[in-house]
C-alpha cells in the first residue's frame, strides 16, 4: 500500500472547517468501497434517524469540529440565510453564545409566519 492510504475511520478536515469521515459506503461518483461524509451528520443520523431533505443541521455552539450530535440541531433550510445575518442582521456563528437562543428562536418564529402565510394564500 502506498505510504499515504487512509484507512477506514479516518477524518479529516474540510476547507469549510467541518470534519469528514471514511465511512463503509460505495462512493456513487467512482465506485470506491469507502467515501467520507460529514462526521456530524453521520454522527446525528445515527442516534436520530435520516435527516428530512428540506431539512439542514445547525450547530448550536457555533463551533463546526465539535461533532457532538447534542451540539447539533436539524432545522429548515429556509431559515439558514436568516441565521447568516442576511435577514435579522446578526450572525449565529459570531453572536455571543448568550444571543444564540433568541436569533434561533426570532428565525424559526419568523420561518413559521412566512410558511403559515403561503399555505393560507395557496388555500
Amino acid at each position: 500500500l502506498p505510504h499515504n492510504t487512509r484507512f477506514l475511520g479516518h477524518e479529516r478536515v474540510s476547507k469549510d472547517g467541518y470534519v469528514e469521515i471514511s465511512v463503509d459506503q460505495v462512493n456513487p461518483h467512482t465506485g470506491f468501497a469507502r467515501r467520507y461524509v460529514l462526521k456530524h451528520r453521520w454522527l446525528w443520523e445515527q442516534k436520530n434517524g435520516p435527516l428530512p431533505a428540506d431539512m439542514a443541521l445547525k450547530c448550536r455552539d457555533g463551533d463546526k469540529t465539535n461533532t457532538d450530535p447534542d451540539n447539533w440541531e436539524a432545522v429548515p433550510r429556509a431559515i439558514l440565510p436568516r441565521l447568516a445575518g442576511s435577514k435579522v442582521g446578526i450572525n449565529y456563528d459570531q453572536a455571543p453564545d448568550e444571543l444564540k437562543p433568541t436569533i434561533m428562536a426570532i428565525a424559526k418564529l419568523d420561518h413559521a409566519r412566512r410558511t403559515a402565510k403561503q399555505r393560507r394564500t395557496e388555500a
